[in-house]
C-alpha cells in the first residue's frame, strides 16, 4: 500500500524519484499511535529529505514523500533562478 501511494504521488506531480533510505519510528504509544516517517529521496540528481506523522503508516509515507518531493521542487527551482540570474 505504501507503494502505490507513493506511485500515485509521483504520477501525479511527475516527479518519479528513487528512494534512498526510509525510516519509520513510533512517536507515542498505544492504539491511536503516531507513526513517524522520514524518508530520503533522489530525483534527477537531487535529494532532498521528508517526514510525515499520522495515525496510519501509509498516509505518514505519503506525507513523508511528498514533503521531499516539495523540498526538491525548491531546491531545483532555486537551481534555475541562479542560472537565469547569471546570465551571458
Amino acid at each position: 500500500m505504501i507503494d502505490a501511494a507513493v506511485d500515485a504521488i509521483a504520477t501525479a506531480t511527475g516527479y518519479v524519484g528513487k528512494v534512498l533510505d526510509f525510516n519509520v519510528s513510533s512517536v507515542t504509544s498505544g492504539g491511536d499511535a503516531l507513526g513517524d516517517v522520514v524518508i530520503q529521496l533522489e530525483v534527477g540528481g537531487t535529494k532532498a529529505s521528508g517526514r510525515g506523522v499520522a495515525t496510519d503508516v501509509v498516509e505518514a509515507s505519503a506525507r513523508a514523500y511528498l514533503n521531499a518531493v516539495n523540498r526538491i521542487v525548491r531546491i531545483q527551482s532555486r537551481g534555475q533562478e541562479r542560472e537565469h540570474d547569471i546570465g551571458p
